[in-house]
């Protein structure tokens, strides 16, 4: 687990940074497939540092978002996920363009962490861009050898598309708690977008006991289990019961910031406001003591949101 500054950004004339592949291998390690080196490429996001007035109005932001937060997380939300990923299953429809499926979420604000600083993005779609290159890298570092592939909290499907390219022949399914998300896949499946598809019914706090979790099945979420706040314990359980190959999460985790630092300390109190994910890394250590699983990676990725850095790196498998 590392708290330190991560290494200078290298940055143009104009001040605008470009995020090189070689920047990314320094803050997150492990290997970096050429295919992944040529989107890092061809993406070649760019963003540019704020200005002492923009990032006083962003901290602002900030601010009155942890005094007055939006609806806290939990199941009493599920009607709220079963419109909006129902929103992205009727443009679907409408479409047949896989754009559709993307949570309508992304590009709410002007200005995301990365780094551990605040920056104003200059590449249009440039949260949604980080985020996907940290989740295939973390699928071809950690879930290669996995038989199946299957994602807890999938929603619309769009991490599960990008996992399709990569690992063609192997089985995908989606987990998700909504059932528009499960009619949005099966639209998916049928329209041609993607093949060896499924998706499946599942509540965190019930879990399936059902579902047919496998010794070679791989499993990951991001920013899925966040909704679970400080009840994970049956999920967790659950899983230890099933013993799949590696679990993987991007999820926010507070262990990896530093509360003395102001952003981070923010992040902290907006999740806290949210009733976001909260004592996992903790639980894991403590079954790790008794003997029931190892960590492999708990790790600070450096991206985010305005107001939280909500996709850290959690890596664990069953013993």
């Amino acid at each position: 687990m590392s708290q330190t500054t991560p290494p200078s950004p290298t940055h143009d004339a104009a001040g605008l940074r470009t995020i090189t592949a070689g920047e990314l291998q320094q803050l997150w390690g492990g290997a970096f497939s050429p295919r992944l080196l040529q989107r890092i490429a061809d993406l070649g996001l760019q963003y540019r540092p704020l200005s002492g007035p923009e990032r006083d109005d962003a901290l602002l932001k900030i601010v009155n978002a942890v005094c007055d937060p939006p609806p806290a997380a939990g199941a009493h939300r599920l009607a709220q996920w079963e419109r909006g990923w129902g929103e992205n299953l009727q443009a679907f429809m409408q479409t047949r363009s896989l754009e559709a499926v993307i949570p309508r979420y992304f590009g709410k604000h002007q200005v995301v962490r990365w780094r551990g600083e605040l920056v104003q993005p200059v590449t249009p779609a440039f949260e949604f861009h980080i985020l996907t290159l940290l989740v295939e890298w973390a699928l071809e570092n950690y879930l290669s050898e996995a038989g199946t592939l299957c994602e807890l909290g999938c929603g619309p499907g769009y991490h599960l598309l990008r996992a399709r390219p990569l690992f063609p022949d192997k089985p995908l399914v989606g987990l998700d708690w909504a059932e528009s998300s499960q009619a949005l896949l099966a639209q998916v499946v049928q329209a041609g977008a993607a093949a060896n598809l499924r998706g499946h019914r599942f509540n965190f706090f019930e879990p399936d006991e059902q579902l047919p979790i496998g010794p070679d099945w791989g499993l990951y979420s991001v920013a899925a289990l966040e909704q679970v706040g400080e009840r994970h314990e049956a999920l967790l359980q659950y899983l230890l019961r099933k013993r799949p190959r590696i679990c993987v999460h991007l999820e926010p985790l507070d262990e990896v910031l530093n509360p003395a630092c102001l952003l981070d300390r923010l992040s902290i109190l907006y999740a806290r406001r949210r009733n976001y994910l909260r004592g996992l890394v903790p639980r894991l250590r403590e079954l790790e003591q008794a003997g029931r699983l190892r960590i492999l990676a708990v790790q600070r990725t450096w991206t985010g949101s305005l107001f939280i850095e909500g996709h850290s790196l959690l890596v664990w498998t069953p013993v």
